[in-house]
């Protein structure tokens, strides 16, 4: 009866939740969001003190479970921490401005090299992270997956390659602001020349 009572509340709680971001309702959206940004963070600290993981693979109640220690574990408490912060970021700036944040602000915070560039270093490390996180709880963490060792790999490889990629080109915002745009004018016009 209580396992019963306590999935009522959850659908209860998540079916009001998406009433509310559906009709766009301020306190409910705030809520939402500070509270997930709340529970990511708990759940990183949790993992990077214990050192465990488990990870669901999908979003149903008997979904398969990925088991992560040491490293691997703490690499995942790190990511739920790295998400956790722009969840709570855009609870509270949804808390002071509403639907309508000043669009001049927020346009010249992200178009500034500082913020773009620490935030596509932020993106490329987690991807980094995850890709790691693939291979090193080696066969033991993905028995219920069924996810065989090549695929691990695979997907380690090209999450690493695309977060240092990214990473690399945060880190070139940040040093050399107009490097990339000069980079892809120069790409483009190489391109055009080869297609003449």
């Amino acid at each position: 009866m209580k396992n019963k009572l306590i999935t009522l509340g959850l659908i209860a709680v998540i079916g009001g939740a998406a009433a509310g971001l559906y009709y766009r309702i301020p306190l409910v959206i705030v809520l939402v969001t500070l509270g997930l940004a709340v529970s990511s963070a708990v759940n990183g600290v949790q993992m990077l003190l214990t050192r465990k993981a488990v990870i669901p693979t999908s979003d149903s109640l008997q979904s398969n479970k990925e088991y992560h220690s040491g490293l691997s574990a703490q690499f995942w408490g790190v990511l739920f921490l790295m998400f956790s912060v722009p969840l709570g970021a855009f609870g509270l700036l949804y808390w002071r401005y509403g639907d309508d944040p000043p669009a001049e602000a927020m346009r010249q915070m992200i178009s500034t090299p500082l913020v773009s560039g620490l935030a596509a270093i932020t993106v490329g490390v987690g991807f980094v992270l995850y890709g790691l996180t693939r291979v090193l709880p080696g066969k033991a963490g993905f028995v219920e997956t069924g996810l065989r060792p090549f695929e691990r790999i695979l997907s380690a490889v090209y999450s690493c390659i695309v977060g240092g990629v990214v990473a690399l080109a945060g880190f070139v915002r940040l040093l050399a602001p107009g490097m990339l745009t000069r980079l892809r004018d120069a790409a483009i016009a190489g391109v055009l020349e080869l297609v003449k």
